[in-house]
């Protein structure tokens, strides 16, 4: 078996590269810096949007692509979901890789639902604002690899990415008014979903990266007061006070069916460490 190249080997491919090493995989880290990257790794410092900095090895046969944009706005996404997709798919066949699974990770942004319903692989995206970006990324993914699959993660947390607790630790937080729908996937769990991606024989085009439960805002504030022993936090002045964003309630169930169960299924068991930290 080759190698995995982890392109974009940050916070959600770091925790992949060091189960891959765990298994005795050989795992190839490009990123802008060959510094702070897991024991094990095989380095290599590139720019992503700048091809002529991409010089990859011949025997990478999977592909992970864990790149986000390193600031808002269409320049910034488009460089980091396609500009350097294209990039490393071009030197990887110019290095005479033979790469046939490649999984990008992108984002449920891609569903623009508001309306508290259900989404799933199946749901209808939309192409507007840097969505657009995204799905394009996912379009050169399917068309530039034999088995290309875009895993479509909620947000993202863990160690060192304890906002909610934060707020409330601090006295920031305040509670909607009115129901707001939040999804997230903790990073190992993340991790694992695309370990367990790179391993079964078929994939489908795209996957639902989140935990069990999509969770009212409010809940989640109040849960992670009672458990630091703090009062409630305050409501909002008026609804909608801190924007209303997506409202959306997304499914893991095609993950799930392949074999992946988060370790963390609800931000109860995710959120834990970082409460018994704050207390």
């Amino acid at each position: 078996m080759g190698a995995v190249l982890i392109a974009g080997c940050g916070y959600v491919g770091s925790a992949l590269a060091t189960r891959l090493v765990a298994r005795r995989e050989r795992v190839l880290a490009l990123r802008r810096s060959a510094r702070e990257l897991p024991a094990g790794v095989v380095p290599i410092a590139a720019d992503l949007r700048d091809r002529a900095t991409l010089r990859l090895p011949g025997d990478v046969d999977r592909l992970v692509y864990a790149v986000g944009p390193d600031a808002g706005g269409d320049d910034a996404y488009r460089a980091a979901y396609v500009t350097g997709l294209e990039n490393v798919r071009d030197a990887l066949r110019e290095a005479g890789a033979d790469v046939r699974r490649a999984v990008l990770t992108t984002s449920t942004a891609v569903y623009a639902q508001d309306d508290g319903g259900w989404v799933d692989e199946s749901s209808e995206t939309t192409p507007t604002g840097t969505a657009r970006w995204l799905l394009e990324g996912e379009r050169v993914v399917r068309e530039g690899f034999a088995e290309g699959v875009a895993l479509r993660l909620a947000g993202i947390y863990g160690p060192g990415r304890d906002r909610m607790v934060r707020m409330v630790a601090e006295g920031t937080a305040r509670l909607p008014r009115d129901p707001r729908w939040t999804n997230r996937i903790h990073r190992d769990d993340a991790a694992s979903a695309i370990e367990r991606l790179l391993e079964i024989d078929a994939v489908e085009p795209a996957y639902v990266g989140v935990d069990d439960e999509p969770t009212d805002l409010a809940d989640v504030y109040r849960w992670v007061a009672a458990e630091l022993g703090m009062p409630e936090p305050p409501f909002e002045e008026s609804a909608g006070e801190r924007g209303r964003g997506t409202q959306k309630r997304c499914r893991n169930a095609r993950l799930r069916a392949i074999g992946w169960a988060p370790a963390y299924p609800t931000y109860r068991e995710g959120y834990r460490d970082a409460i018994a930290a704050r207390r």
